[in-house]
């Protein structure tokens, strides 16, 4: 779910400048004990064939530990990635044990490592996340099945790619967090883009009844891939954090708009219906309360990114929250999805026959 993207405009500049650098990286006691660990450990591929024995003395007497196998083999934890760890580990015990403030490292927390990833929990609710696009998705289908006939069902069609969308980027973003890769991490920042797209043209196709109109819906398709493309080829000749922010922002922000336009669109059109008091209030709730909260409560849970904290003990931190905070009103978007899609048939059922 994307609708934190307006957010994330407002806080972007304190996100970009965490990425680009890390007090832990500059300490010069992590730097000596990852230039021992690779020295030591004589690491193929390290740079680093002398020591100062003086300058070193406190790191010639820890024992570095070999690779896992199965860390290794299966998930790409080389020797000098691995002293990189190590170190990490060693030098934020000490900071800890010294009562001394805890510091990043490349941009993030230093997390134990737990089943061979260092964000367990990212990863966990990561899977959280695909689950409801998943449900959705097969919601979506069902109602495809009773309605491919109709003139709508290109509505369905349009919340089923948000729905793989969805499931595509939660995909990424789990083996990201399992092993923070430059393949990864790329395809993670990818498939965040398609699904601000995708869902940006599912709600600004329902919006205009843009679905009713099929040249002009396969223009607007057109150019969204058109855009998309030209997305993955800007950040390929030059990656860029602040454009890749900048990008989602701008489509985040329009889903905002869209999602409570949408929503005053159906109060409208309800209160001029004459349906009885209890079905009525129902509606409301259904079709004008719900994406208002979305967007209220995933603007609230955005304030963990805010507000950024870790805790060594629980070995969690505000990104692995956030990530369990977007778990429930992902299933809630795709409840409204639904509903606003049965109030149209409901609402044109004479076109229908």
């Amino acid at each position: 779910m994307n609708l934190f993207r307006l957010f994330l405009f407002l806080l972007s500049p304190i996100f970009i400048k965490g990425t680009l650098s890390s007090p832990g990286d500059n300490l010069d006691e992590f730097i000596d004990c990852a230039y021992a660990c690779e020295y030591k450990r004589k690491c193929p591929g390290s740079m680093i064939n002398y020591i100062d024995p003086i300058t070193n003395e406190f790191y010639n007497g820890i024992d570095f530990q070999d690779t896992p196998y199965i860390y290794k083999k299966f998930l790409f934890w080389d020797c000098i990635s691995d002293c990189d760890y190590q170190c990490q580990q060693i030098i934020t015990k000490r900071r800890i044990k010294e009562n001394e403030e805890i510091y990043q490292f490349h941009g993030k927390w230093p997390f134990l490592r737990i089943f061979g990833t260092q964000e367990f929990f990212s990863v966990i609710f990561s899977v959280g996340n695909f689950i409801p696009h998943y449900y959705g998705l097969r919601r979506l289908q069902i109602q495809f099945n009773k309605y491919q006939r109709t003139p709508y069902r290109n509505i369905l069609i349009n919340y089923m790619y948000v729905a793989i969308a969805g499931l595509l980027a939660w995909s990424a973003s789990t083996i990201f967090h399992l092993r923070d890769l430059l393949i990864t991490e790329k395809l993670d920042y990818f498939f965040a883009g398609l699904t601000v797209l995708v869902a940006f043209h599912g709600l600004f196709s329902r919006m205009t009844r843009l679905y009713l109109y099929e040249t002009f819906s396969m223009v607007f398709k057109g150019c969204m891939v058109f855009i998309f493309i030209v997305h993955l080829l800007r950040l390929y000749l030059d990656w860029s954090y602040t454009y890749n922010m900048r990008f989602n922002v701008f489509f985040g922000i329009l889903q905002y708009l869209l999602l409570l336009l949408l929503s005053y669109q159906n109060y409208v059109s309800l209160k001029s219906s004459k349906e009885i008091v209890y079905r009525y209030n129902q509606r409301i709730l259904k079709l004008c309360i719900i994406p208002i909260g979305l967007v209220t409560f995933t603007g609230l849970a955005m304030s963990l990114e805010l507000f950024d904290f870790f805790s060594y003990d629980y070995q969690i931190d505000a990104h692995a929250l956030w990530h369990a905070a977007t778990v429930v009103p992902t299933y809630y978007l795709y409840e409204f999805l639904i509903e606003d899609f049965n109030y149209i048939i409901e609402t044109n059922k004479k076109i229908l026959k």
